[in-house]
């Protein structure tokens, strides 16, 4: 029951500041054109620089466990492969697919990771999810610009071709690839920031995650949530059960045990990235879709992840 308590405690807040939003807008504090533009301060400015900053403070090289990461990195790059291939076969419109893809590979790893792994291990035993938080948020970020600059329309609204050259100078253009390169040159080779800079780094980052949680309420739509209804509750299990289900098993199999496979369960087990959201309304995708599954996955997870670890501690695999 604590740890019940503890997941819903740790989700809920994000719930109700969505709330919040939706009340604002509600009471016309906010409109549609002050959130449009709210949302590329959150694209371009604070998430790019929670990101450089999450990355700058990584030690890269501290109790660096190679088998563990390969297998964290090759789990998330399966799984949005096999959607990629997937997913068109049994959704319409490419920004629908690009959405649904996202939101089931990508989880809130970064805001939930240390957390919960704390709770669950003690401080003194975070080791693993300390070092696999540089290499997974890289990775999350990029394969998500990736797909979705691959899954997008025409500004004309027609079916994009897909043009290798182009998609490739979206994706180095975009703000949080060139955040996570930068973050990770000045990690690697200890490129110190001036005080005042890197207050001003981590105060404007830490609003990223509020904001677009605020944002995200303030465009929630009752109605057109239940025309994505189906889509949205297959989306969050694939996300809170199947994929972990999977992952967890194929990490057992490979003989991970305790913290290591911790670990693996809160890469795989998390509820849909918050950022996730912004980014496809930034980039062409179907950002209603992204915010619903943001709001059910997280909903939802204070749940699945306490059965999870229930059972994994059961078995005494954690």
């Amino acid at each position: 029951m604590a740890l019940f308590l503890y997941s819903f405690n740790t989700v809920a807040p994000l719930i109700l500041v969505v709330a919040v939003g939706f009340l604002l807008k509600k009471l016309r504090m906010v409109d549609d054109a002050f959130i449009n533009k709210a949302n590329k301060v959150c694209f371009q400015v604070a998430f790019p620089l929670q990101l450089f900053r999450n990355i700058y403070d990584a030690d890269f090289s501290a109790d660096f466990r190679p088998k563990l990461v390969l297998f964290t990195l090759l789990g998330v790059l399966a799984t949005a492969l096999l959607l990629c291939l997937l997913a068109p076969r049994f959704l319409k419109g490419r920004p629908t697919c690009g959405a649904f893809i996202q939101g089931v590979f990508r989880s809130n790893f970064l805001l939930l990771g240390l957390p919960l792994a704390i709770n669950l291990f003690g401080e003194d035993h975070v080791a693993a999810i300390s070092m696999l938080l540089p290499f997974v948020i890289m990775e999350f970020n990029f394969l998500a610009v990736v797909i979705l600059t691959l899954f997008r329309e025409s500004d004309e609204g027609g079916r994009q071709k897909f043009h290798i050259g182009r998609a490739a100078q979206d994706v180095i253009k975009n703000p949080l690839i060139i955040a996570s390169f930068l973050g990770m040159l000045f990690s690697i080779f200890q490129i110190p920031l001036p005080l005042f800079l890197s207050r001003a780094v981590g105060d404007i980052g830490q609003i990223a995650t509020p904001f677009a949680l605020l944002l995200l309420g303030g465009q929630f739509d009752w109605k057109r949530l239940k025309g994505n209804l189906c889509l949205a509750s297959v989306a969050t299990v694939l996300r809170l059960v199947v994929v972990p289900a999977i992952f967890v098993a194929l990490g057992v199999w490979l003989g991970f045990r305790g913290e290591e496979l911790g670990a693996i369960l809160i890469v795989f087990c998390a509820p849909t990235a918050i950022s996730s959201y912004v980014m496809a309304q930034n980039m062409g995708s179907d950002d209603l879709l992204a915010g619903q599954l943001v709001l059910t996955t997280t909903l939802f997870s204070s749940v699945t992840i306490f059965l999870w670890v229930t059972v994994l501690r059961a078995l005494q695999l954690i």
